[in-house]
C-alpha cells in the first residue's frame, strides 16, 4: 500500500515533487482501506489518500544489444546453478577397488609368449636320394646302352646298336639329309621300303623321340636334387615320369613299325619282335628296357612318402606328427 506524503495539496515545494507516492505498511495504519476497482486511489479516515495494490516492480526492462545476440542485463543477474551428474561406470560397486594410475610407476613388460610351432612337410630326404639316383642312372644308361639292335634279317646286310649319343647323332644327319656309311640315317631310314609311310615317319621320329626322354630324366633328377637340398616333400604325382613312361612305349611301338617297314614277312617280323621267332630287323635293346623299369619305378617310389606326415620346423626330424 502506498501513502501520499503530501496529505493536503501545497504549492510545490522547489526541489521537491509533489504527489510522490511512497509505501506503507497496511498493519500499521490502524484502520482498514477498502480497495476500489482498477486500482483507483481512496481517502483514508485520517484525509491522506492511499492506492492499495501491489508496489510497483523496481526492475527495469532489459535492453537489447543489437552487437550481440545475448541480451545485456541493466544489472546483475543470479543464474539458476548448473548440477553435475555423477558419472556412473558400468558393472561397478563400492566394493571394488579405485583403479588409479601412478606417473611415477614404470609399466611391465608382458611375458614373452612361447610361439606357436610351425609346420612343415616331413622332407624324406633319403627318398629324394633315391629318386635323384634312378632319374640320373636311367640317363646315363640310355646313353650308353643299346635302345634299338638291329638285325641281319631277310634283306638286312649290316647289325648294329643304337644308343643316346647315336640318336644325338642322328639328328644331325636328319637335318644335314644324309649320313655317313653305317649310320642311323643309312642303316635305318633308307631300309624302310618304299611306300610304308608310316614306317618312314617313325624312321624319322625315333631320335626325337629319344631325345625328349632323356632331357625328361634329367629334369627329373634336377627336380628331385632341389627337393633333396631343400628339404621338401618328395610326395607328388610325377608328371614327368608318366610322360617318360609313356614316351617309351610310343618309342617302342615306333620301332615295331620301322621293323615291319624293312621285313618281307611282317607276321614273322612281329613274333620275332616278341621274341617268339626269329630275331626281327629291328628289335628293343637292353637300355631301353632298363630305362622304362626305371621310369615306372619313378611313379611309384614317390608314393612312400606319407601325405599328411609333418614335422616340427628346425627340429629333430623323429618328431613326426600325422594329420589325420
Amino acid at each position: 500500500m502506498d501513502k501520499n506524503v503530501n496529505q493536503v495539496p501545497q504549492t510545490p515545494i522547489p526541489g521537491e515533487e509533489a504527489g510522490r507516492w511512497v509505501p506503507v505498511d497496511r498493519n500499521a495504519l490502524g484502520f482498514d482501506v477498502p480497495p476500489l476497482p482498477g486500482g483507483q486511489p481512496v481517502q483514508g479516515p485520517d484525509g491522506s489518500i492511499y492506492c492499495v495494490g501491489n508496489s510497483q516492480s523496481q526492475l527495469q526492462p532489459v535492453m537489447s544489444n543489437a552487437m550481440n545476440a545475448v541480451p545485456t542485463p541493466s544489472s546483475i543477474v543470479q543464474m539458476p546453478p548448473i548440477v553435475q551428474p555423477i558419472a556412473l561406470v558400468p558393472y561397478t560397486s563400492q566394493n571394488q577397488p579405485l583403479l588409479q594410475y601412478d606417473p611415477y610407476s614404470r609399466p611391465v613388460d608382458p611375458p614373452p609368449q612361447p610361439k606357436a610351432p610351425v609346420y612343415i612337410r616331413k622332407p624324406y630326404r633319403g627318398l629324394s636320394l633315391v629318386l635323384t639316383v634312378l632319374s640320373l642312372a636311367a640317363a646315363v644308361l640310355m646313353m650308353f646302352l643299346a635302345f634299338i639292335k638291329a638285325n641281319e634279317a631277310l634283306f638286312r646286310t649290316d647289325s648294329m646298336d643304337y644308343n643316346g649319343i647315336s640318336f644325338v647323332i642322328a639328328i644331325g644327319d636328319i637335318f644335314a639329309g644324309a649320313g655317313a656309311a653305317g649310320g642311323y640315317y643309312a642303316g635305318v631310314i633308307e631300309n624302310v621300303v618304299d611306300g610304308n609311310v608310316a614306317g618312314m615317319i617313325f624312321a624319322y621320329a625315333l631320335p626325337f623321340i629319344a631325345l625328349l626322354v632323356l632331357i625328361g630324366f634329367v629334369c627329373l633328377a634336377v627336380k628331385y636334387f632341389v627337393k633333396l637340398v631343400k628339404g621338401r616333400s618328395p610326395r607328388c604325382v610325377s608328371v614327368a615320369a608318366i610322360i617318360e613312361f609313356l614316351l617309351l612305349i610310343l618309342f617302342a611301338a615306333g620301332v615295331l613299325i620301322v621293323s615291319n617297314g624293312e621285313a618281307a614277312s611282317v607276321g614273322k617280323n612281329v613274333e620275332g619282335f616278341f621274341f617268339a621267332g626269329d630275331p626281327a630287323t629291328l628289335m628293343l635293346g637292353i637300355g631301353w628296357l632298363i630305362t622304362w623299369i626305371l621310369s615306372f619305378v619313378l611313379i611309384i617310389v614317390p608314393l612312400f612318402a606319407k601325405k599328411n606326415a609333418y614335422v616340427v620346423d628346425k627340429s629333430p626330424s623323429d618328431d613326426v606328427h600325422v594329420i589325420e
